[in-house]
């Protein structure tokens, strides 16, 4: 989680940046994601057991909650097959998710998977993010 908040502050704000949600870098953050009872949550593996990534989910809602590949991964597809594998479990689901208003290498890949922009959430005076659905 930390290596992909932080890959994507340094696209935007400059090499060394860090920068994401409250706890994202200390693991209180995936400690809550983990704990949530409400929400599915999926580690992305290659078939060698590598970890490249973390799904978190709540299908109930359709609310994609965090969606994280490991910096050295990106730019490999598999965002892309992992994406395919949800909608092939859940087909008929609506889907939403929430990406900093920064990140539009996140606003591409969520374009490309057909989800279309739906609207903005401020967080503070300097903060927002944009909400997409598919």
């Amino acid at each position: 989680m930390t290596d992909a908040f932080n890959y994507d502050a340094e696209i935007y704000f400059g090499k060394g940046a860090e920068f994401g949600p409250p706890g994202y870098s200390d693991g209180t953050l995936a400690r809550k994601v983990l704990q949530n009872v409400h929400v599915n949550n999926y580690f992305i593996y290659l078939s060698n057991k590598q970890l490249v990534g973390f799904l978190s989910i709540d299908i109930k809602n359709g609310q994609l909650d965090y969606f994280c590949i490991r910096s050295n991964f990106i730019n490999q597809g598999i965002g892309t097959a992992t994406w395919s594998e949800i909608e092939r479990i859940f087909p008929e689901k609506k889907w939403q998710v929430e990406t900093p208003a920064y990140s539009l290498r996140n606003h591409r890949f969520y374009e490309k998977l057909g989800f279309k922009k739906i609207g903005e959430k401020p967080y503070d005076s300097e903060t927002a993010a944009f909400l997409f659905e598919k």
